[in-house]
């Protein structure tokens, strides 16, 4: 525990140690805010920050709050706001015309208003301006021209001016009150004790206070600065009395006690050291939007804020990256740069300046650059070698000695100088490569090399004779240098291999690297190819400056030179730059949405399931160069990469519990992980009421199934009796039918037997017929023969007459006992014709029952005594009596007829 204590107190000490000074030359990088930008709002009387790094402004129409990237602005009295004070990250008192209160944030993050001011009206015609609001131990005082106002326990207790305060300042906890014409005040907690009364006849407009061990310095307007140390007030002769006094000083702040920070009316900004030399002056010649400051502050992120006439403006004091722009100094846009015996040379698109390295500190307005004679036109690179500068021109090589330039040879467009060995030096000029001697302590063109083509922007040497040249737009060509400084084994790379614009080469330690705007690579010498890196180099955050990736040129050990549009950069390289993080990552505007409407959310928060769509923004306040990474715990798989993009959405999120996680990074800091938390409720579909209301719904619909189950099994069984009846009847019916059917068939056979019958009955009849008939032909033959005999003489006469006659008698006597029986025995057959053909006569009645009783045409002929053709033409007849066709079939229509 001991060494860690140790450990922990070296750290900090290092860190103390090494914390940055205001860099002195050029000017540190300015950002304005025209009115415009952030709503014409109207002038800013005073700015803070907040410990989480937003930046608050008390301005003509309301509170205004940024940071860095978005403002805000928050209302709710009519008046100007004048003053801040700010409590904490939520609470914020203001003072305002006619009115002061606090501003408090709801769980939304945004500011809800409460008035503290007892007064609705002007008192005794007065219109009360709050321009003090200060928290004094446990009590906030608001402090106008005429009164203070103590707030505390809830109460407003007021105390009078002496005769009227023209400013107030809180410095080190102490609350100092200037009155017009009494001196200056202290306010103890209860009243006000005077410190010190103005010289006779001298009254002081007092801008500013701060203390420090010599006593109480007092920043007048236009009297310089006073201090005041055991009852005595004495005016103070330092190097920046005179410029304050010429240009009035109308706000004033300290950076950490040790540098002064003067805001005039007249000429912008002065900062000094805390003995009044001055390290920066700016003003609107150097980029300020004006030169009346009428507010400062100082945030810990080493940012100064200014609220100026016309818009605000913020400058990073402790970058150790400043800025030279082409503004006074009318020298164009800086491409390289050199140092040597304490002068500075500077190759520019116009050509080469130099200027005295002390001139550039940003503490005059005076031009320091001037033109060296004949070094006019496009200035690509300078080379110190053997303690002289080589100058790559577009109209060739020269050597600079001191305020003047030799030609060394008119090869246009030199763009970059290598030297290769201690007798040889490479140019990469417009067309190739040129080649130099070195002879009598000067350098002599030897010859172009052969091959190597096109414009040459970059030589590097890889190690001994391999060489590696860059050609815009073409690419990177490796090659091995011969003796005579010819290549060979080249090898060349397109641009197209490289994702990104710009490529550029370098050689560190690791070996050959190619760098884009997006990528990059390392040459892999056994594979003789190039293979992305995992990890890319860290970029300068260097504004305005040319596209692509550019190192440094190193003007001595202390400062860097960096090419910049318009101008150029220097980096204090000694100083030790430490991206320390001042600010704390927050969230910012957090919303759920559909297609119709968005609502604001706050952690927590439960989110009805038809605003599943989220989205959240999150910052780290008003600091430069910030990357963020972010992870939804519950959604995401993996964290992001990092990157500069600070809103985040999320679409079609499930129902469930979710938890944002982001943490910021900066250079090689990263802030700690800060959470948002919400929840997506389920559906009300989804919800425990509605899988309640699904339970019942689901028992009253198993009820309702049940009873409909039930009475379907009650009709199914009522249905299947009533089957089982119908099928016992159907059986029964079955059974009947088929007992009919039987009985059907048995009357049948018993009819077909007794047709048979019949028929047998028919046929026996006609055998007797037959035999009846031969009998006749018989005895018709015998009494032919008696006639015959009665014709012989020789017979008896008497005799045979006798036997004649009795032979007729018998054959005279017909025999109708068949047509008799035949008739009886179809006698409703013959009434049924009758009926239906009346026409018929009865040798037709008696043929349509021989018909029917199946007998054929010599059957019947027989019984009939005629030939069988008379048959059948009785039978042509009948068919027509019949009205019967040809097709129709005589036996089955008799047949059919009962």
């Amino acid at each position: 525990m001991y060494n860690k204590k140790i450990t922990y107190f070296l750290i900090l000490f290092c860190i103390l140690s090494n914390a940055q000074s205001i860099p002195e030359k050029g000017v540190p990088f300015i950002r304005s805010y025209l009115p415009e930008e952030y709503g014409n709002h109207g002038k800013i009387w005073e700015i803070s920050s907040a410990k989480n790094g937003l930046v608050y402004m008390a301005s003509d129409n309301g509170l205004l709050e940024f940071d860095g990237k978005k403002w805000n602005r928050f209302r709710n009295y009519k008046g100007y706001t004048r003053s801040l004070f700010i409590a904490n990250d939520s609470t914020i008192f203001i003072g305002a015309d006619m009115d002061f209160g606090v501003w408090k944030k709801n769980k939304f993050r945004k500011f809800d208003y409460q008035s503290l001011y007892p007064f609705k009206t002007k008192i005794g015609g007065v219109n009360e301006e709050f321009w003090g609001t200060y928290a004094y131990k446990n009590q906030i005082i608001f402090i106008s021209h005429q009164n203070i106002y103590r707030y505390f326990n809830k109460k407003i207790t007021k105390i009078s001016a002496p005769i009227r305060f023209s400013d107030s300042f809180q410095v080190n906890g102490r609350i100092l009150l200037a009155d017009e014409k009494k001196g200056l005040y202290e306010y103890d907690g209860t009243k006000l004790n005077l410190l010190f009364s103005y010289p006779e006849n001298n009254s002081l407009e007092i801008s500013g206070i701060f203390s420090d061990k010599e006593g109480v310095k007092i920043i007048t307007r236009n009297k310089g600065i006073y201090n005041y140390n055991n009852g005595k007030l004495r005016q103070l002769s330092l190097n920046v009395s005179n410029e304050i006094i010429k240009n009035k000083v109308f706000s004033f702040t300290n950076i950490d006690g040790k540098y002064l920070v003067f805001g005039t009316i007249l000429n912008g900004l002065y900062v000094t050291d805390i003995h009044g030399n001055i390290i920066q002056h700016i003003n609107k010649n150097k980029g300020l939007p004006n030169n009346t400051i009428l507010s400062l502050h100082y945030q810990n992120n080493g940012k100064i804020w200014m609220g100026l006439d016309y818009g605000v403006a913020v400058t990073d004091v402790k970058n150790n990256i400043t800025y030279f722009h082409n503004t006074n100094s009318d020298f164009g846009t800086g491409y390289t740069a050199a140092l040597k015996d304490n002068i500075f040379y500077l190759g520019t698109n116009q050509g080469l300046y130099a200027a005295n390295w002390d001139e550039l500190n940003n503490n005059k307005d005076k031009n320091p650059f001037t033109l060296i004679n004949g070094a006019e036109g496009q200035v690509w690179t300078l080379q110190k070698i053997d303690d002289k500068i080589l100058c790559g021109h577009d109209r060739g090589l020269f050597e600079i000695n001191s305020n003047s330039i030799r030609n060394i040879s008119t090869e246009p467009g030199v763009m970059n100088i290598l030297r290769y060995n201690n007798d040889i030096l490479f140019t990469g000029n417009y067309s190739g490569i040129s080649i130099f001697k070195k002879e009598n302590n000067s350098w002599r063109f030897i010859r172009k090399m052969n091959v190597i083509l096109g414009a040459i922007n970059q030589i590097v040497k890889e190690k001994e004779n391999f060489l590696w040249v860059n050609i815009p737009n073409y690419g990177f060509i490796r090659f091995e240098i011969n003796n005579q400084f010819n290549p060979i084994n080249r090898k060349i790379f397109n641009t197209k291999k490289f994702n990104g614009y710009f490529p550029s080469i370098f050689r560190d330690k690791k070996g050959i690297h190619v760098i884009t705007t997006t990528n990059q690579y390392v040459f892999n010498s056994i594979k003789n190819d190039f293979e992305p890196e995992k990890k890319s180099l860290v970029e300068k955050l260097v504004n305005n400056k040319f596209t692509g990736f550019y190192f440094p040129i190193y003007l001595n050990s202390e400062y860097g030179f960096y090419s910049v549009n318009n101008g150029f950069a220097l980096e204090k390289a000694s100083e030790i730059k430490r991206n320390k993080i001042n600010s704390q990552l927050i969230f910012r505007k957090s919303q759920a949405f559909n297609n119709d409407k968005a609502i604001d959310l706050y952690s927590g928060i439960e989110i009805p399931f038809r605003f599943n769509n989220v989205r959240i923004s999150f910052i780290l306040p008003n600091e430069s160069d910030v990357q963020y990474q972010y992870f939804l715990e519950g959604f995401s798989e993996n964290w992001s990469v990092f990157s500069k993009k600070n809103e985040i959405e999320f679409l079609g999120l499930k129902e469930g519990n979710y938890n944002l996680l982001v943490k910021a990074k900066k250079g090689e800091f990263v802030t700690s992980i800060q959470k948002f938390s919400f929840t997506v409720k389920s559906p009300w579909y989804r919800s425990i009421w509605a899988y309640i209301f699904y339970l019942f719904l689901i028992f009253g619909v198993f009820q309702f199934l049940r009873q409909i189950h039930e009475k379907r099994l009650r009709n199914q069984r009522k249905e299947l009796l009533e089957k089982q009846k119908k099928s016992l009847n159907e059986q029964a019916e079955k059974h009947r039918q088929e007992m009919l059917l039987e009985k059907q068939k048995q009357l049948e056979l018993e009819q077909n037997k007794l047709k048979e019958e019949i028929r047998n009955k028919t046929i026996e009849l006609a055998t007797k017929a037959k035999d009846d008939y031969d009998k006749n032909r018989l005895l018709q033959i015998i009494n032919e023969k008696i006639v015959e005999a009665e014709n012989n003489p020789n017979i008896s006469k008497l005799k045979l007459g006798e036997i004649r006659r009795l032979v007729k008698t018998y054959l005279e006597t017909e025999d109708h006992t068949f047509e008799i029986q035949m008739d009886e025995l179809h006698q409703e057959f013959f009434k049924a014709m009758k009926k239906r053909f009346p026409s018929l006569s009865i040798y037709d009645l008696r043929m349509c029952t021989y018909l029917k009783i199946g007998l054929n045409s010599k059957e019947m002929a027989d019984i009939f005594q005629v030939l069988p053709s008379s048959i059948n033409v009785s039978r042509s007849r009948l068919r027509k009596k019949l009205n019967l066709s040809p097709d129709d079939d005589l036996y089955e229509f008799l047949n059919s007829i009962e």
